[in-house]
């Protein structure tokens, strides 16, 4: 999953050794990018050669002009590299992969609606009138909101009430009948407010 880029398209050789910088700084002693690929020795090395020959190549020689553009490619050839680390150690996870000093590679378009979250399941808790609850995550979810029903839910009529609002896609009921049996839903609580309830799953309380 292709989360940052490299960024460099474009980039001078002055912008490009700023850029380089900046992602060192980010990436030194990073705990969540042990062994880059390239190093960041490496990464450093070409950038301080970079460097000397911008200074070099102000002598307006044409020698001195083609040993900086070569050494702007290795240098953006290296970044390039270990943007693509980055996101293969990064896993999916963009809080991390932004921690390289890379930038998103496509931020993302808010969402105009939340799915039912799928998956719920209702099991036997080790407690005496306690069930747990779990259910697949929903995308730009922010909460999920459980509902109960102690009646029949086919029911037009039935009552459901809120009896739980989580962070997380499981959580725990408490405070139930032991040998009742109860009915839940969830929904997902995000910026465009609450999505569809889940599919009904109920079972008898410990």
């Amino acid at each position: 999953m292709k989360m940052i880029k490299a960024g460099t398209t474009g980039l001078n050789a002055e912008a490009l050794i700023a850029k380089a910088e900046y992602v060192e700084g980010m990436m030194a002693s990073n705990a969540n990018f042990p062994t880059p690929n390239p190093s960041i020795a490496t990464v450093t090395a070409a950038r301080e050669a970079l460097v000397a020959a911008v200074a070099q190549a102000e002598s307006r020689a044409i020698a001195d002009i083609a040993v900086r553009n070569a050494l702007t490619s290795v240098l953006r050839e290296h970044l390039v590299n270990l943007a693509r680390y980055v996101n293969n150690v990064a896993g999916g996870d963009v809080e991390k992969a932004l921690s390289s000093g890379f930038e998103l590679a496509k931020r993302p378009e808010p969402s105009t609606k939340l799915e039912a979250p799928m998956g719920l399941e209702v099991r036997l808790s080790d407690f005496e009138g306690c069930l747990n609850l779990n259910w697949k995550p929903v995308e730009d979810a922010r909460m999920y909101q459980v509902y109960m029903c102690e009646g029949d839910p086919s029911d037009p009529k039935a009552v459901w009430t809120v009896v739980a609002v989580s962070s997380r896609t499981r959580t725990r009921i408490s405070e139930l009948t032991p040998g009742q049996f109860y009915s839940f839903r969830v929904t997902a609580l995000g910026r465009v407010g609450e999505g569809p309830a889940s599919e009904v799953s109920g079972r008898r309380a410990a």
